[in-house]
């Protein structure tokens, strides 16, 4: 046999084996991984989600920061992000990449029209309305960027886990409720004196592990593990007083049946005056305007631009002399 038939030959053979043994891998990782639920190469596309501590039923009982108002926009950054060609992760229907603005646009007062979110608040993503495939979907969007800062709690709950004996006498212990309450078209309305995020820390009612809160900040910290090696961590920090999302740190990690990986990490920041992240003064931008004014207002008072221009027309003088 000529020695390039050999080659050739042993070169088809190598490949038609390495096609065998990365298909057998592959089905063996595939039934062991992902128990069928992706593709092969399949790409991924990702939402992110808001706490799960919005009930759809109680919006009306929330309350929110007074800048939490009509005609007013609120703005974050994607400050960082690292992904994967195969992964794709998106708000509403847009695909997400590093320094896109992710708007928040109030159009009303959260207070006229509490249990329909997607009509008092639109979502954009720069300048395009990130869409939704339902009202519940854009209701939990706006759950992630703007938290309540007080709830409510009245009588007859519309959700008869929340109108339960234990509930109630909860409350009543803890809240001394029944001293804060007022009367509107004869329903009476019960208050927490103390705050939402209060609520979170102390209430039975909700998941410890996941909330965290201190002095200034409430966290929000939850590990999903759907399958073996397919893990979502995500951290909400939330501004205590106002209710905004500061800080969004969220990675996640799939790998499908051919042992293809696919994964994101991502860094959301709140924004505020003149685009700078929440964490620095906009004095960084107010001190030198005030500076270049008070010294433009200097200058003109001591006629400090007409003496300049005489000094270099002597000099122009002297110089041809």
């Amino acid at each position: 046999m000529k020695k390039s038939r050999f080659v050739g030959l042993l070169a088809i053979l190598v490949v038609l084996s390495s096609s065998s043994t990365n298909m057998w891998t592959a089905s063996a990782v595939y039934n062991h991984i992902q128990q069928g639920s992706l593709g092969l190469n399949d790409d991924i596309h990702h939402d992110v989600y808001a706490p799960s501590i919005v009930n759809m039923t109680q919006l009306d009982a929330y309350e929110y920061h007074n800048d939490v108002r009509g005609d007013k926009k609120y703005r974050w950054k994607v400050d960082e992000l690292e992904i994967t060609d195969n992964f794709h992760i998106a708000e509403g229907d847009k695909n997400l990449k590093i320094g896109d603005k992710l708007i928040i646009s109030l159009g009303d007062d959260p207070s006229n029209q509490l249990a329909q979110p997607h009509v008092w608040c639109l979502i954009y993503v720069n300048d395009v309305m990130a869409r939704y495939t339902n009202d519940v979907a854009h209701g939990r969007a706006v759950f992630k960027f703007v938290q309540p800062i007080g709830i409510n709690y009245y009588e007859n709950f519309t959700d008869p886990y929340y109108n339960s004996t234990v509930f109630l006498d909860y409350y009543e212990a803890n809240y001394n409720y029944t001293q804060f309450n007022e009367t509107h078209y004869g329903q009476i309305f019960f208050y927490n004196e103390t705050s939402f995020f209060d609520y979170l820390d102390t209430s039975p009612f909700i998941n410890k592990t996941l909330w965290t809160i201190e002095e200034s900040v409430a966290r929000y910290s939850n590990t999903i593990i759907t399958e073996i090696n397919n893990v979502t961590n995500i951290e909400l920090i939330y501004d205590k007083e106002t209710g905004f999302l500061n800080e969004m740190y969220y990675s996640a990690s799939f790998i499908n049946g051919t042992g293809y990986f696919a994964g994101v990490n991502m860094t959301l920041i709140r924004l505020h005056g003149w685009g700078l992240p929440y964490t620095v003064t906009t004095w960084v931008v107010w001190i030198p305007i005030l500076l270049i004014t008070v010294g433009l207002i200097v200058a003109i008072r001591l006629r400090a631009f007409q003496r300049f221009r005489l000094y270099l027309e002597a000099r122009k003088i002297a110089q041809r002399e």
